[in-house]
């Protein structure tokens, strides 16, 4: 590899976890505009070990609102490491570890939930700008109260029934069929 080469690898690893720090910190935050800046519209997710539902592409907005709606009733705190970035052109893949520590103040048992696995980000560029269309999250365990996350919150609920509909799975497996 050339300096030149070796420089752009470095560039782009950190505009990609700049990207993947942001989408984590505005999760902690409460940022929901930051967080949405993270992604392409659509977007697709696989969130099947949290929500039992497969891979959905749905509004990157609507997204960010079922974020709002589950996490926002906790204190959270998400850590990323051993980041694995690859990246071929205007498209890349990273591999990111993460903890995600949930806390809550409840009589229905422990107060905290931490998850423990890593998130797969799938991102390309546009308009020279790295974000994510494709994420997936997924967990090898978990410590703690579950009913922290609450997904049977009405207006959580109807967000559910919003995005995981058999439109939304059909779209995610025409996108896979692009990427």
């Amino acid at each position: 590899m050339t300096n030149e080469e070796k420089l752009l690898e470095l560039w782009e690893d950190k505009q990609i976890t700049k990207v993947i720090l942001r989408f984590g910190r505005a999760l902690d935050t409460g940022n929901w505009p930051a967080y949405r800046s993270c992604f392409t519209n659509p977007v697709n997710i696989d969130f099947k070990r949290l929500t039992g539902q497969e891979e959905v592409c749905v509004d990157a907005d609507l997204w960010t609102r079922f974020a709002d709606l589950i996490l926002s009733p906790v204190r959270r705190h998400h850590s990323y490491s051993n980041f694995a970035i690859t990246v071929d052109g205007d498209r890349a893949h990273a591999l990111v570890y993460m903890t995600a520590r949930h806390w809550k103040a409840t009589d229905l048992g422990t107060s905290d939930n931490t998850q423990y696995g890593w998130y797969d980000f799938w991102l390309r560029r546009e308009a020279g700008e790295w974000l994510i269309y494709r994420v997936k999250h997924d967990f090898q365990w978990v410590e703690g109260n579950n009913a922290l996350l609450d997904p049977h919150e009405p207006e959580l609920a109807a967000t559910m029934r919003d995005i995981f509909t058999d439109n939304h799975f059909k779209a995610a497996q025409a996108a896979i069929a692009t990427f």
